[in-house]
């Protein structure tokens, strides 16, 4: 299967995160990573610009890089709404690379357990590493599935402008030994089913991760939980930050 955001799924996410919302306080997180840095900055997985539109705003020279036509329309739409410009991708990033060019790479909120399999994901990283610079960084979000459960629905309505849209997230399945999630989520207007979705969310032990990006050349790796929150008590997110 293949990781889609279609209109429906890319309107809601708009809606729910617009330009500037912070997800567990990886908005702050990633300003203060990023502020130091004067060479070029990648946000893979760029989306509706949700963290890019802030950085270009704190004078960060940050581009973006999507597969989806529709994120990189709501994109570009939100860049122009707040006068801004940069560069916009569109990409997958099992084939995107620009060798020796970025100062920093980042693929914030977990989009990294997007793509789908192992050998995939080793294509991606790959690519992040030819496109550091000599001694450049890499931060990559991971989250693991502590509160999964097969078999659960969970039903919202969302009140947008022009009409309401209701979401049904199913948990289809959880994989533990290929380490996979599914989900599938339906979504309806007046009770009629408008867009179907199903994602697939892979997870990473620790130690294998670090195994894995060390595996491929990087090093000086740091390891991050929760974004450094302390009243948090429960691991959701796991931020690896890697050195050429």
């Amino acid at each position: 299967m293949e990781n889609q955001y279609k209109n429906y799924s890319c309107m809601l996410y708009d809606f729910t995160k617009p330009p500037g919302t912070s997800v567990d306080g990886d908005l702050e997180f990633y300003k203060n990573l990023l502020m130091p840095v004067e060479g070029k900055v990648l946000e893979a997985g760029v989306g509706n610009g949700r963290l890019l539109i802030p950085f270009l705003k704190y004078k960060i020279d940050i581009e973006g890089v999507d597969k989806s036509n529709e994120m990189l329309d709501l994109c570009l739409k939100n860049l122009k709404a707040n006068n801004l410009k940069t560069t916009l991708i569109k990409a997958d990033l099992k084939a995107f690379k620009k060798e020796n060019y970025y100062e920093y790479i980042i693929m914030p909120n977990a989009s990294i357990c997007l793509i789908e399999s192992r050998q995939e994901l080793l294509k991606v990283l790959t690519n992040f590493y030819v496109s550091l610079i000599s001694n450049g960084r890499l931060a990559i979000d991971l989250i693991m599935p502590n509160e999964y459960k097969k078999g659960i629905n969970h039903f919202y309505t969302h009140n947008l402008k022009e009409f309401d849209l209701q979401v049904n997230n199913y948990s289809k399945e959880i994989n533990w030994e290929e380490q996979f999630t599914i989900t599938k989520i339906d979504y309806l207007i007046n009770d009629q089913l408008v867009e179907q979705q199903e994602v697939k969310l892979m997870w990473y032990g620790i130690f294998e991760f670090e195994m894995i990006l060390k595996s491929i050349g990087f090093k000086n790796i740091d390891i991050i939980k929760n974004y450094n929150n302390k009243t948090l008590i429960n691991l959701k997110t796991i931020t690896f930050i890697a050195k050429k």
